[in-house]
């Protein structure tokens, strides 16, 4: 097997949560081109459809769109189930759903606004890949991949967005005792993105900014403190996305892969 080999999942299934859009689409266009049939899940239902209609005509993979709320327990039985029924099987899992909130510091953010983004972004990566994990477990093998965040490493003031920070964090642990408890038959890693240009990433700024004319150029200045100089692209992660969920990464779990334009560095 050569080493373009290893990072092919012909005949394999995926299932991409946050599927609809942004991130999780690019992570099912890398697993659909890289050979596998993909389930997306979503509670958007028009972004569905469209991402489904898109990978079907760039790509010869069986889509499958699922309408699904990752915080719901049952939803999230379900969307595994009809993964496993309709497409087979379930090799990997991307627990992708995610949400920002709006910009605030932690002494002004309420209960409930804490609890919905942490609803998303850490009982949702739990209820999906204990649902994903425990068919895996059961079959012998599989990888899941968890979308964290380089703000599991460091804090960002500038946004004031504490509760999506801390979900993140929780999220890169739950990540490192899945990867324990799972191994050696299910690997478990997690992508830490920096700021992409997503509806998370670039319209949280975009509301912050209409909130508080102080941060007008929050834009601008993050694109100043990235060593790169700007914003990922969706599409800058599907490499990532393609060797964690193939045979390249082989020997990798419970790690934290940061793909932040260099923002960690400094």
């Amino acid at each position: 097997m050569t080493v373009l080999d290893q990072f092919r999942v012909d005949g394999e299934v995926a299932l991409v949560t946050g599927g609809a859009s942004g991130i999780g689409a690019g992570y099912a266009e890398a697993m659909a081109e890289g050979g596998a049939d993909v389930a997306i899940a979503d509670v958007d239902a028009s972004g569905l459809a469209d991402t489904a209609d898109h990978l079907r005509a760039e790509t010869d993979a069986t889509v499958l769109p699922i309408e699904a709320d990752v915080t719901d327990e049952d939803d999230a039985e379900r969307m595994v189930e009809r993964t496993v029924d309709d497409l087979g099987g379930l090799d990997v899992c991307f627990a992708n759903a995610g949400i920002s909130g709006l910009g605030n510091k932690i002494t002004n953010v309420s209960l409930s606004d804490w609890r919905e983004i942490n609803g998303v972004n850490l009982d949702g990566v739990f209820l999906t890949t204990r649902e994903a994990g425990s068919i895996m477990e059961e079959q012998g093998h599989g990888r899941l991949i968890v979308t964290a965040s380089m703000l599991s490493f460091v804090a960002e003031p500038a946004i004031g967005i504490g509760p999506y920070v801390a979900s993140k964090g929780g999220a890169k642990q739950l990540t490192k005792q899945l990867a324990a408890e799972l191994a050696p038959d299910v690997r478990v890693n997690a992508v830490c993105p920096g700021y992409v240009r997503t509806s998370i990433g670039h319209g949280l700024l975009t509301e912050t900014a209409a909130e508080s004319p102080a941060v007008e150029d929050l834009h601008d200045e993050i694109e100043g403190r990235t060593p790169l100089g700007r914003f990922a692209e969706p599409s800058e992660l599907k490499g990532i996305a393609l060797y964690l969920a193939s045979e390249a990464s082989s020997y990798c779990t419970g790690s934290t892969f940061v793909v932040d334009g260099g923002w960690t560095a400094i």
